[in-house]
C-alpha cells in the first residue's frame, strides 16, 4: 500500500493532516454506501475535512467517488446538512507534527518528530497529548 492521503482538519485554528480515519466506523455501519477505489494514495475513494468546535469533532466538507467514477460531496451521506457532529467517532485521531524522521509506504506508517493524539469519546474531545518520536526508546 502507498501512503494515503490523509483527511484534513482544523484544530486550533490551524489547518493539518491527520494520520486517521474518522469517518471509516460510520461508514461501517451503511450497507448502502460504497466509496471506490481514486488511487494507490486514496484507496478509500473519499478525503474528509474535519474541524473541532466546543471540542466537538464535525465532519464539515467531503469529496468522494463512487461508482462510474462519479463525484459525490457531503450530501451524498448527509442529505440537507452542511456539517455532522461525529457522534459516532471514539478513539484517537493523530495528528502528525514536524519533520518526517522516517518514510513507511504503508497507510499511515510515516514516523514525524511528533505526534499530537486527540482522544474522542462520541465525538467529543476528552484529552489531547503529544509523543515526541525523536527521543530513542532507550532513553
Amino acid at each position: 500500500m502507498t501512503i494515503q492521503a490523509g483527511d484534513i482538519l482544523s484544530y486550533n485554528r490551524k489547518k493539518t493532516t491527520i494520520a486517521t480515519e474518522p469517518l471509516k466506523p460510520y461508514l461501517e455501519t451503511r450497507n448502502d454506501v460504497s466509496f471506490v477505489f481514486k488511487s494507490t494514495a486514496l484507496v478509500r475513494g473519499y478525503i474528509g475535512s474535519w474541524k473541532i468546535k466546543n471540542k466537538k469533532l464535525y465532519l464539515v466538507s467531503l469529496v468522494g467517488f463512487i461508482k462510474n467514477n462519479k463525484k459525490v460531496d457531503l450530501k451524498y451521506l448527509f442529505p440537507n446538512t452542511t456539517e455532522v457532529f461525529a457522534v459516532w467517532f471514539s478513539g484517537d485521531i493523530r495528528i502528525p507534527e514536524g519533520d518526517m524522521l522516517q518514510k513507511n509506504n504503508i497507510g499511515y506508517a510515516s514516523i514525524f518528530a511528533r505526534d499530537r493524539i486527540l482522544n474522542f469519546n462520541k465525538g467529543m474531545l476528552i484529552a489531547e497529548t503529544v509523543i515526541d518520536n525523536t527521543k530513542s526508546k532507550s532513553e
